[in-house]
């Protein structure tokens, strides 16, 4: 039996595909209720090993059609943005950090709190 998690991930694939199929132009009607019959079987059959052979089915179809990135190619695209986004988030932390660290040569005189006395 597939996890909830599993399943889900499988069918947003199989959609993901069956989508890029159904907007290219020389998609015909067979070959799209063909992949739906695919993306169906997602949703209807307890077996990961089935259900995971249907989305690779209906990927194949729509790489075949005009190419959809694969597992692979998403995982390379992915780590290319983290790559991206990163040194913008390390400038970000860096800059925070100096903020919070008042600088010695600081033009403000320091202001000195004194204790109140508890009660």
């Amino acid at each position: 039996m597939m996890q909830i998690n599993e399943r889900s991930e499988a069918i947003r694939r199989a959609q993901r595909a069956l989508k890029a199929l159904g907007e290219h132009p020389r998609s015909s009607k067979k070959e799209l209720g063909h992949a739906r019959e695919h993306v169906n079987a997602c949703y209807s059959h307890g077996s990961g090993e089935y259900v995971w052979n249907a989305v690779a089915q209906v990927e194949a179809m729509a790489e075949r059609r005009y190419g959809v990135p694969s597992t692979e190619e998403q995982r390379q695209l992915v780590e290319a943005t983290e790559d991206l986004e990163e040194p913008a988030t390390a400038a970000r932390g860096r800059a925070a950090e100096d903020r919070a660290i008042p600088a010695t040569t600081s033009s403000t005189p320091d202001v000195e709190l004194t204790p109140t006395p508890s009660r």
